[in-house]
């Protein structure tokens, strides 16, 4: 059960797949959802989508790679809200699948990047000080079992996993500016192989059972992990 005065849920790239299944998770638990797409006809799509369902939910275009353009779309939201008390980082790439790190165009290590590290980081940078001055607010970074160093022991892939790896880091390393006193939890789910435009038709988890973790961590009550990377609710080594 969410707290009363907590009400807004941000989940980027949520016009599909993983990021749709937990916004239409979080509105039926009766949050105030944004939806986020760099089309918004998409996006709102899904917001209608979620508010003919019983929900409440409104949808934005939003490169995440875009610096100027998340500036202006968090004082939008905070201008027009107030407040984001759940920020998910949903929206993820991979361009070079299996591809060997000797092989690896630069280009898709920059570009994997800027989606899956410096997004997140940003979008975290926009609303951590809000959800400070408040002493509320659940983060959740949405990554992958193959950025675990620990697990990590077949090559290729390097731009992917290692951008995971990273927003691990950057997860574990927010999470310890978290004061006492301050009820916020900045974690890390792995949503294990599930079938995406990214997972592909093979995965054999469906979108819903993806977003489960994500869900769990963005909803968990006062006193809640905080800095810790979960796969199906367990923790999960780094």
């Amino acid at each position: 059960m969410k707290p009363a005065k907590f009400q807004i849920a941000l989940v980027t790239g949520s016009n599909k797949g993983i990021g749709e299944a937990i916004a239409t998770g979080l509105a039926a638990e009766g949050y105030t959802v944004l939806i986020t797409s760099r089309s918004l006809a998409k996006a709102v799509a899904v917001a209608q989508r979620l508010t003919q369902d019983g929900g409440k939910a409104y949808g934005f275009e939003l490169d995440v790679t875009n610096e100027e353009a998340v500036d202006h779309f968090a004082q939008q939201i905070l201008n027009q809200f107030g407040q984001v008390d759940i920020l998910v980082n949903n929206a993820g790439i991979a361009l070079d699948q299996w591809v060997q790190g000797q092989n690896l165009d630069l280009d898709y290590m920059r570009e994997t990047f800027a989606v899956n590290v410096f997004a997140p980081l940003h979008l975290i940078q926009k609303f951590l000080p809000q959800m400070k001055k408040q002493a509320f607010g659940r983060i959740v970074n949405v990554s992958s079992e193959l950025g675990s160093l620990e697990t990590m022991e077949m090559a290729g892939t390097v731009a992917y996993r290692s951008s995971k790896t990273a927003l691990n880091a950057v997860t574990k390393l927010l999470a310890l500016e978290i004061e006492d006193g301050e009820d916020i939890q900045i974690n890390a789910a792995c949503p294990g192989w599930v079938k995406t435009a990214l997972g592909g038709p093979e995965a054999p988890r469906s979108p819903k059972e993806g977003a489960d973790t994500a869900l769990w961590l963005a909803t968990q009550p006062k006193n809640g992990p905080n800095g810790k990377l979960f796969r199906d609710r367990s923790l999960y080594p780094w």
